[in-house]
């Protein structure tokens, strides 16, 4: 079968085999040249299949020489059905990190469950023995209510006054506009279970309490803070009530840790990049494009694993942390300068819709979107039939 792009309410509904090996390599091609730097030996991600996840995995492999866990939710490949790019983005990092001697190991199931976290608890006892480092960078639309059985499911609403925000329609390349409606406080509450930082804390307290963290241990999970041109739908709507909590789990398992293990609980607040939840996120898509120009044009624009990598190196294990009065870490400070936000919001406000789509920064949005389903690569023949039933037999390891 041909493989072409499959899209629905600006989500891609399947992915290419091909193009997903053809993005792992490129980042790993990328961390293969990064200066290595002493960091952890052990590392858990949950929601290493992709994005900001998947970026600090190949960065830390490479820069470090990390073990690696990864637990996901993908779809494997059934019927005509190609298989989600969080699937393949973890079989081919799989051979393609073979040479490196080092293991690395995925579960593929609901990370929120009790169940997979004492899976993870056996596996690391049997394996490891400890952990260095726990990466939280999970992307759920809906989490299951263990007490009741029942999924809870987050909303992307504003808090008070309905908001209007831009959008690109990726099925006709065409900018329209969004209208966000005021969150309920049932909606702010769901939003926060989903998306809070409930989990993460959840996850942190079984494997201490199973004496899997290793003295100096620390644990990061990933917000956004953004602009004004964002703020009303983003920070100051549901999205930003989870992010706040995020940040208050933070702060109590900081407290404890740091008193235990010598550890830390960290927030760093990443660079607007190219994910599956940026391009749906009303205003998002607009915004980005504009900034990825402003960025390219300063010469400040990071691609997702350079962010991560100097992350890692500069700021979780160097000494050159920028963090602000939350004690966040500010990896965003390229994209927050005030001059780059002045620009970015003229362009926004002032650039004519014919004229955005011939930006440099939405023809790299746009091409990163694509790309992180496996299409759009030069080096890959689209029309080639595939046969995903011989593809179904590689399975995560």
């Amino acid at each position: 079968m041909q493989i072409k792009p499959s899209i629905r309410s600006n989500i891609f509904t399947n992915s290419h085999p091909f193009g997903c090996r053809q993005n792992v390599l490129n980042q790993i091609n990328e961390a293969k040249a990064f200066e290595p730097f002493k960091g952890p030996k052990n590392v858990l991600i949950i929601g290493g299949s992709s994005g900001y996840g998947l970026s600090s995995r190949i960065a830390l492999t490479y820069a470090c020489k990390s073990n690696t866990i990864n637990v996901s939710y993908e779809s494997a490949p059934k019927g005509n059905r190609p298989g989600s790019a969080g699937w393949w983005n973890n079989i081919y990092f799989q051979s393609l990190t073979k040479d490196t001697n080092l293991i690395h190991k995925d579960f593929v199931g609901d990370a929120f469950s009790l169940e997979m976290k004492q899976e993870i608890v056996s596996y690391v006892k049997n394996t490891f023995g400890k952990l260095d480092l726990v990466i939280y960078s999970l992307a759920a639309g809906a989490r299951r209510d263990e007490t009741t059985g029942e999924a809870v499911r987050s909303q992307i609403k504003t808090i008070g006054e309905d908001a209007l925000g831009k959008t690109i329609d990726l099925a006709d390349l065409t900018i329209k506009d969004l209208l966000v409606t005021q969150a309920s406080e049932q909606d702010i509450k769901d939003t926060v279970f989903v998306m809070g930082g409930s989990d993460w804390k959840a996850w942190i307290d079984i494997l201490d309490q199973n004496n899997l963290l290793n003295e100096g241990f620390k644990t990061i999970s990933y917000t956004y803070i953004g602009g004004p041109t964002t703020e009303r739908i983003y920070r100051g709507g549901t999205l930003g009530k989870a992010k706040a909590d995020l940040e208050n789990q933070a702060a109590l398992m900081n407290a404890h840790l740091s008193k235990t293990l010598k550890g830390e609980a960290l927030i760093s607040s990443s660079k607007a990049v190219v994910t599956k939840a940026s391009v749906f996120i009303p205003q998002m898509p607009h915004y980005v494009s504009c900034l990825f120009e402003v960025m390219m044009k300063h010469g400040v624009h990071e691609t997702i694993i350079e962010h991560k990598y100097r992350l890692f190196k500069d700021m979780v294990y160097g000494n050159k942390r920028i963090i602000d009065e939350k004690n966040r870490i500010r990896l965003d400070h390229l994209e927050m300068d005030p001059k780059i936000q002045e620009e970015t919001i003229h362009l926004m406000t002032s650039l004519p819709d014919d004229e955005f789509f011939k930006l440099k920064g939405t023809k790299q949005f746009l091409k990163e979107v694509f790309q992180i389903h496996g299409f759009d690569y030069d080096s890959i023949d689209y029309e080639t039939e595939i046969d995903i039933e011989a593809l179904s037999e590689l399975k995560p390891e």
